[in-house]
This record gives structure tokens, C-alpha cells and sequence, in this order.
């Protein structure tokens, strides 16, 4: 009999069967097919096409119209130009378009200013610069001078309503 328990102790008994025992095969059984789907799919599905986007055709905005803001409060001014000496007198209505509203208010509380302003800036030009019929250096610093003075607007175009030289 001790011949039997060293024979039966020399037999190893088998390895226990689990659920971990075919793992690793199983993992690399799912690479396979996940790498042959991947290679099928990539043959049997067409890449996109590219699709070059066309540049959107420009809508052409329409624009409404905005009727010009003015300010046609400036009383008249009277000023003797620089080289007349006192001989002349020009009298002349100034009108302001100004491009939005709070522009207009700022002007308005600041009606005595831009007045001074623009007879100041008047009195420093020729006779000969005043009776250019275009005025336009006249107008371009008139502008110049008013908008340097606000800051809600500026003043986009200056009109003389009347311009009477003596």
C-alpha cells in the first residue's frame, strides 16, 4: 500500500478549470476580428468625397435710406475777415449734418461753444478764401475745429445758408 500512496502522490493532479482558463485566447481571438472588420470595412465602405464649399454669393445688402440729421440752429454771425481791416462784413447761417441724434444734443448743449468756435475760425480767413464760391478749405477746417470739440458724434457735412459780404 505504500506503493500506491507514493504512486498516486506522484500523479499530479490536473490543473483547475475556470473561467479564466481560455481568457487570453479569447482576447486574442477578438483582435483578429476587430482587425479584420476594421480591413473589410475600410475596402467594402468608399471613403467621402470631398466636397470643395462654395464661396456663398454676397446678398447684396440693401440699404434703407436715412434721411440726414441736422442742425440748423446756429443763429447768424456776423465777423470782419483778417486782411479787410474792418472795411468788410460777412454775414452768413451755418447748418450742421451731423450722422446720429446724440451728436444733435451735444451740439445743442454746446451751442455757444461751436458758435465762438465757428466765428473764431472764420475771422482768420481772407476775403479772397471767403468768396470762393466752394468754401471747401473754409468748410473742411470749420469741421475740423467742431469735431475736435465733441464726442457722441461728428459733424459729417457744414452748409452756409446765407452768405452776405459787405
Amino acid at each position: 500500500m505504500a506503493e500506491e500512496d507514493q504512486e498516486q502522490e506522484e500523479i499530479a493532479p490536473p490543473p483547475a478549470k475556470g473561467p479564466y482558463r481560455y481568457l487570453l485566447l479569447i482576447i486574442i481571438i477578438m483582435l483578429l476580428e476587430t482587425a479584420g472588420a476594421f480591413v473589410f470595412l475600410d475596402w467594402a465602405v468608399p471613403a467621402p468625397e470631398v466636397v470643395e464649399e462654395e464661396a456663398p454669393i454676397e446678398v447684396l445688402a440693401v440699404e434703407k435710406f436715412v434721411p440726414p440729421i441736422f442742425y440748423e440752429q446756429l443763429a447768424e454771425m456776423t465777423f470782419s475777415p483778417l486782411d479787410s481791416q474792418g472795411r468788410h462784413l460777412v454775414l452768413t447761417t451755418v447748418v450742421l449734418e451731423v450722422d446720429r441724434q446724440p451728436g444733435i444734443d451735444e451740439i445743442t448743449l454746446k451751442h455757444t461753444l461751436i458758435w465762438d468756435l465757428c466765428v473764431q475760425t472764420l475771422e482768420g480767413y481772407s476775403i479772397a478764401q471767403l468768396r470762393d464760391p466752394e468754401r471747401g478749405p473754409v468748410k473742411e477746417h470749420l469741421i475740423e475745429a467742431i469735431n475736435g470739440e465733441l464726442r457722441n458724434g461728428i459733424v459729417t457735412g457744414l452748409y452756409f445758408t446765407d452768405f452776405i459780404m459787405q
